[in-house]
């Protein structure tokens, strides 16, 4: 069973050094999911505090396997005029 590696931009950088074995590339996906959902649940001051979340999913060769990005966008943003 491949292994994957979760490593955590907060404002910090946390590396998984131990990863977590998983069926494969898509429940690797959904476990980013899961664990950014719960980082957040458990602190939803960290995106202000922290400009974002990111956690970046490598395989066992240490190659990207995919990205989850959380971001604000401040409300008041418009586009520039004729763009």
């Amino acid at each position: 069973m491949p292994r994957y590696f979760f490593h955590l931009f907060d404002g910090a950088e946390e590396i998984d050094a131990q990863g977590s074995e998983l069926d494969d590339d898509a429940s690797a996906l959904r476990e980013a999911i899961r664990f950014g959902g719960g980082l957040l649940s458990d602190d939803p001051d960290m995106l202000v505090r922290d400009k974002g979340l990111r956690i970046n999913v490598t395989d066992e060769n240490g190659e990207l396997n995919c990205a989850l990005i959380v971001q604000i966008v401040d409300a008041k943003w418009r586009p520039p005029p004729g763009g």
